[in-house]
């Protein structure tokens, strides 16, 4: 769909990596209906950018101006907003600094409608506050983040696609018909749409059938996450920023490393009966803010392909460690424990030396 006129600055939609979200499209639309802003939040990987952008391809006749901003930090920002200013042409845009250029575009669209910013990756809700113009006009705004703690806000939880959808898109991407093999890899993938476009984009490069993926990937998982290296976002690479920040926090720290061993999907937070409230408490908050675990009612989660990448990174002594503690809980829950294979390896790869 060609963008209409006006000011339009958006990558363009790329929907061989996204499966049809008709859902999420619907409720991004009803959000803005509703409060004018509406958060895409989750895990890196699940195709927030990629959805937000779809918005606006699929809702691009509804709007005079559509432009994306890098949320990053303020510098990104600061910059998109002199070069929306130029894009506006604002009297004297030349010789706006960053800080004029942000209060004029604000106060224009802030004093009419049919426009939509998209906000990407944003760290922090609190830092694109000042940059938001109000809304109350009929603007609308769009943000993606791994934070989901918007407040006063209701967010988007974007998450991995349906099953279905699933291995419609690595047939289709893979020209196979093996169904019975796409539907286990994404059951080992966990249906995020990152590793899904990943293996197949592997597959299309290699040549190598579904079925031998599949059981490539059982082998080596965290070394197919890290490929092909062609590719420009991987599973191993989306993960970098907040794992850094994750393991700076020990108790987030420890916390992850010993979900990363637990076999279940749904962790009972009575498990964790042995662990101070309060220091589990602060872990938990510090994971959230990066999406890199999910909270239940009475269970915690944590994405099987973030357990893979957080045991490859641990050194082997903590990987002992932890697995120890996993098996622990384990046994005390009554559960099956990981296979001999598993506890041997972590599911990691070789180390070297």
């Amino acid at each position: 769909m060609p963008p209409p006129p006006g000011i339009w600055s958006v990558p363009a939609s790329t929907s061989r990596n996204l499966a049809a979200r008709d859902d999420l499209l619907a409720e991004i639309g009803a959000a803005l209906a509703r409060r004018g802003v509406a958060p895409l939040c989750g895990l890196g990987g699940t195709g927030k950018t990629k959805l937000a952008i779809e918005y606006a391809y699929r809702n691009a006749g509804a709007y005079d101006t559509v432009f994306l901003i890098d949320g990053q930090s303020q510098a990104t920002m600061d910059a998109s907003f002199v070069t929306l200013a130029a894009e506006m042409r604002l009297p004297d845009h030349e010789q706006l600094d960053p800080a004029r250029a942000v209060g004029v575009v604000r106060s224009k669209l802030g004093r009419r409608g049919r426009w939509l910013l998209l906000f990407d990756g944003v760290r922090d809700p609190s830092e694109v506050e000042p940059y938001i113009p109000s809304v109350s006009h009929g603007g609308h705004i769009l943000t993606t983040s791994q934070n989901p703690i918007w407040r006063g806000l209701t967010t988007v939880n974007v998450r991995g696609i349906e099953r279905a959808e699933s291995v419609r898109f690595l047939l289709q991407r893979t020209g196979e018909t093996d169904a019975e093999s796409a539907d286990a890899l994404a059951e080992e993938l966990g249906d995020l749409p990152l590793a899904l476009a990943q293996a197949g984009a592997y597959i299309e490069e290699t040549g190598r059938p579904l079925a031998e993926y599949l059981a490539l990937f059982r082998q080596r998982p965290a070394a197919l996450l890290e490929r092909p290296v062609s590719f420009p976002v991987t599973v191993a690479t989306a993960w970098e920023s907040s794992l850094a920040a994750v393991f700076s926090h020990q108790a987030a720290a420890e916390l992850l490393s010993l979900c990363s061993f637990l076999p279940m999907d749904a962790i009972p937070r009575r498990s964790l009966s042995e662990y101070d409230p309060l220091a589990l408490d602060d872990a938990i908050a510090m994971l959230r803010l990066h999406s890199l675990i999910e909270v239940r009612p009475h269970a915690l989660s944590v994405h099987r392909l973030v357990k893979i990448v957080v045991r490859n990174q641990l050194r082997r002594d903590d990987r002992r460690r932890w697995m120890e503690a996993a098996r622990r809980i384990v046994q005390a829950s009554g559960r099956i424990s990981p296979s001999t294979e598993e506890e041997r390896e972590g599911r990691t790869e070789p180390e070297s030396g």
